[in-house]
């Protein structure tokens, strides 16, 4: 082996540079990765100033949210019948000057059976329409433009209900953003209102927000802004049409009672709803990969020992247009294709009728459909993710917009808010250990930043004429190809 001598020259100078090095921080050597990441034009002084007086407002408040985070937690409610947890909402609102009106006007005449048919429980008070919805507006204030935020707060369906899918957060994320937000205005004189909408029974059908867009409840929002618990990743969204379709149908068999020992003597409804579930699984393998099939036997029978006169299902038919190649289904497109799978599982529960020699009654009680993202709501809203320390910063290819039923995105311009926050673990959606995350330490850091987020949002757009003027003509653009093909 060889050796070549190092000038001693060239060692000393290396060591020198080596030791400078060790001491001047590489400032000019920042990663490609690590580049400010701005997607809207940038904060004024004024508004950057605002906005940290804002964070200041929901500093101050990070204690009773948390309070009412757990409280939730520990409280759980089903879909219409969250009382308490509405009560409490709006009792905070109206604690920091908000006037609020409860409840749904203008619902049609077959709200009520269509809800219990979806599994509203029959209890004493059967309470009729949406009790439990609400509108708070600041100081009852409706001057344009108009921020919405919508809230939920309903648990899990079980035994006991649970907050499985984090809602328990929302109303506790809206009210800071939207106290906070409206601190600032006043004290500032900034035009605007903030209104807070409270939306009951997310989780079942028919769903309530869908009614509330179509009978008028969110006329005179401009924007509107919803978040939905934790989050590990911090995205930016392009617009577009997002989210699904869904239907949700009741079948209910009739058949024949008779003493189990001589079951030729009767008629099972009950054989009738396994059979029907059984040609479902077969439909399965015949439908594209963007449908799902969700079912339960919601009444099976009263005892072993008596054929079922009675037994019912509960179906849903659930296509992910978002799951689809961007571009390549239109909401239209969507809908004819889900229109024929309905069709297709209503003549199933007439086969397992005439199987049986049962009845079949059948009622479609709700209807999700497709909805609008706007893009730059989007980018308004990672782009305050990002100044909020968001992690795990990505991009995706399909549009998310800011409610689940689609009708509301249809009429008012929204954005979901949320924040990749540090410590958040995965869990499956509506399992345990989801909720549990909500009342971790790493689940209170995600409330106060998704809040501010959200407060941000709202005064970027208050403020900036120019951002909202592109938003609603981006939207405007969007709902004009809506029924195209």
């Amino acid at each position: 082996m060889r050796y070549r001598r190092v000038p001693t020259g060239f060692l000393c100078s290396g060591l020198v540079i080596l030791a400078i090095l060790l001491i001047v921080p590489l400032t000019e050597t920042k990663p490609a990765g690590h580049e400010k990441i701005q997607v809207i034009p940038s904060e004024d002084p004024q508004t950057a100033k605002l906005r940290k007086a804002m964070d200041s407002e929901i500093e101050a408040l990070r204690l009773r949210l948390i309070e009412m985070n757990d409280w939730m937690y520990h409280h759980p409610e089903p879909g219409f019948l969250e009382f308490k947890a509405s009560s409490l909402l709006i009792q905070e609102l109206e604690r920091h000057g908000f006037e609020v009106s409860s409840g749904v006007p203008g619902l049609g005449s077959e709200w009520d059976r269509l809800k219990v048919i979806g599994g509203f429980p029959k209890d004493d008070q059967n309470p009729v329409g949406i009790p439990t919805a609400f509108k708070a507006k600041y100081k009852g204030k409706s001057e344009h433009p108009v921020i919405g935020i919508a809230v939920e707060y309903d648990a899990l369906r079980g035994n006991p209900p649970f907050h499985g899918c984090q809602h328990n957060m929302q109303g506790p994320v809206g009210v800071g953003a939207a106290v906070a937000l409206t601190q600032i205005m006043d004290k500032h004189n900034i035009p605007g209102s903030v209104w807070v909408i409270g939306c009951p029974a997310e989780e079942v059908g028919p769903p309530a927000k869908a009614v509330m867009a179509q009978t008028g409840y969110f006329d005179g929002i401009d924007f509107m802004m919803r978040s939905h618990g934790t989050s590990r990743e911090t995205i930016r969204y392009p617009g577009g049409f997002s989210a699904r379709n869904i239907r949700q149908i009741k079948y209910t068999f009739h058949g024949k009672s008779a003493h189990a020992q001589s079951a030729w003597e009767g008629r099972s409804a009950l054989d009738a709803v396994l059979l029907l579930f059984h040609a479902v699984d077969m439909m399965r393998e015949h439908s594209e990969p963007q449908f799902r099939f969700h079912g339960i036997i919601s009444d099976g029978g009263s005892a072993p020992n008596i054929v079922p006169e009675k037994a019912s299902a509960l179906m849903w038919i659930r296509h992910l247009i978002d799951e689809t190649p961007t571009g390549s289904l239109s909401p239209r497109e969507a809908e004819e294709k889900v229109t024929k799978k309905v069709q297709a599982l209503d003549k199933m529960a007439e086969g397992a009728a005439l199987a049986t020699e049962t009845e079949v009654d059948m009622v479609h009680y709700g209807t999700y459909i497709p909805g609008i993202a706007v893009r730059v709501l989007n980018d308004i809203a990672f782009q305050y993710a990002v100044e909020y320390g968001g992690i795990n910063i990505g991009q995706r290819a399909v549009p998310r917009h800011w409610e689940e039923t689609g009708f509301g995105t249809l009429k008012v311009p929204g954005v979901h808010i949320s924040i990749g926050t540090e410590g958040i673990p995965r869990a499956a959606g509506h399992s345990q250990k989801n909720a549990d995350i909500t009342v971790s330490e790493a689940g209170h850091q995600s409330l106060i930043l998704t809040s501010k987020v959200m407060a941000a949002v709202g005064l970027r757009l208050v403020l900036d004429p120019k951002l909202r003027k592109q938003a609603k003509a981006e939207h405007s653009e969007w709902a004009e190809k809506y029924e195209q093909r």
